[in-house]
């Protein structure tokens, strides 16, 4: 087992809840999760880590001497711990989306709090934003067809609308210096399907019409330009 728990025998497994495991460095819990056998891939964020190392541990049924588990142990009364509450950030930047269909992504973030609190305290500091870009096959990004949403400074999720016609994309998480957008996190890229051919009548099913595709339009970067030097 992992010299973290060898060295204090004491130690049982059910004692690794979420603020002891929050108290360790990232390091220290990838070697935690080595010694169960969990695979951590590079870069994988220390949140996403302790889940992992408790969806593990809660499947150890140890006996009160703290041997090898028991492949039937017998039901008794535990008392049922006291509820710990999610902290509100985990000090990390970061930004994920997940798939709600083909037209929609909910992105969510964070940002380190030094590290906002030093974007924001800057002379310079103009807000930020989220650049979406699609990718071509070899993953390299189009900056002529990105598209950029401005979020609040509070802000940590996000809605973003898609065309129909699909394609593999990545949404970065950006802060504006001055006159330069400067990338803080990128999500991993993500695969829309089509839905249907734009330019082919009479292609949109129900299901689509009621999305409120018909209504929806994106705009590309020379687009929003022309329509921000308008409104100054």
């Amino acid at each position: 087992m992992n010299d973290l728990l060898c060295n204090n025998p004491v130690m049982k497994i059910a004692s690794l809840k979420r603020p002891y495991l929050e108290s360790l460095t990232t390091h220290e819990l990838v070697r935690l999760a080595d010694g169960f056998g969990i695979e951590i891939p590079p870069e994988l964020e220390r949140v996403f880590i302790i889940t992992e190392i408790i969806d593990i541990t809660a499947e150890y049924a140890f006996n009160e001497s703290g041997s090898a588990p028991r492949e039937n142990p017998p039901l008794r009364e535990t008392a049922i711990p006291e509820p710990v509450s999610l902290p509100k950030q985990y000090h990390i930047t970061f930004i994920e989306v997940l798939l709600r269909d083909p037209l929609w992504v909910f992105t969510f973030w964070e940002i380190k709090s030094a590290e906002k609190e030093l974007h924001e305290n800057a002379g310079d500091f103009k807000g930020y934003q989220l650049k979406v870009s699609p990718l071509d096959p070899a993953g390299r990004s189009s900056k002529d067809d990105s598209f950029t949403v401005s979020v609040g400074a509070e802000d940590t999720a996000w809605y973003l609308g898609f065309p129909p016609g699909g394609g593999r994309f990545q949404v970065e998480l950006c802060v504006l210096r001055g006159g330069e957008s400067l990338g803080l996190a990128v999500s991993h890229p993500f695969t829309l399907p089509p839905w249907f051919n734009p330019a082919k009548p009479g292609s949109t099913a129900p299901l689509i019409r009621l999305s409120g595709v018909e209504d929806f339009q994106v705009l590309r970067n020379e687009d929003r330009l022309s329509r921000m030097k308008a409104t100054r």
